[in-house]
């Protein structure tokens, strides 16, 4: 197997162009997008006025939001969630350690503080799962990420970089973030809802 210097000799000697993986990866997230922004209109809220943006996910044909509050601005951070749709929680409101950020939590933060970004990401309702999680039955031990999963996270930071945001403030308990670098997003603090404000 050659190595990059023969790589780069052979390439000067025939002409050719060369690059790395690091450089592939780079152009198909800057070039390739699996959502597409189709719409942009401004709404009212419990929780005042926003700007509401929809994307269409080109692989799994769902409509994923974003809400936004002011104008968030790329040379600072800015308060941002990143919400996964669950009907127990954001429909009957319900509760509940393991259901995360209550949305209307996150809507509270960002109204609070004039300024921010709620991302809602859609998420296919199974019936067998959401019963399970209604009855509290555990849910499948946490394994590799699913593709669907995958999918849904790059679906999140394409969404982030569509807005023009680059550093975030995220409402929620810290966690590992994968990928986000690629698309020039970084996490800089996590603001916990239920902390004292």
């Amino acid at each position: 197997m050659a190595r990059r210097p023969q790589l780069e000799a052979f390439a000067k000697q025939h002409g050719l162009k060369i690059g790395s993986i690091e450089d592939l990866i780079a152009h198909r997230l800057a070039t390739e997008h699996t959502v597409e922004r189709i719409d942009e209109r401004e709404i009212d809220t419990e929780f005042g006025p926003f700007r509401l943006l929809t994307w269409r996910d080109r692989i799994a044909h769902d409509l994923h939001f974003a809400l936004v509050r002011g104008t968030p601005d790329a040379s600072r951070p800015v308060l941002t969630r990143v919400h996964v749709k669950n009907p127990l929680s954001d429909v009957l409101h319900w509760r509940r350690g393991d259901f995360g950020v209550a949305i209307t939590d996150a809507l509270r933060m960002i109204d609070e503080a004039g300024e921010g970004v709620l991302v809602v990401l859609a998420e296919p309702v199974d019936p067998k799962r959401l019963l399970a999680r209604l009855r509290q039955q555990a849910e499948p031990a946490a394994g590799k990420a699913s593709s669907a999963e995958w999918r849904r996270n790059g679906a999140g930071a394409q969404i982030l970089a569509d807005l023009g945001l680059k550093q975030l403030r995220v409402i929620g308990t810290p966690r590992r973030q994968i990928g986000l670098a690629g698309y020039g997003l970084e996490v800089v603090d996590y603001v916990d809802p239920a902390a004292p404000r």
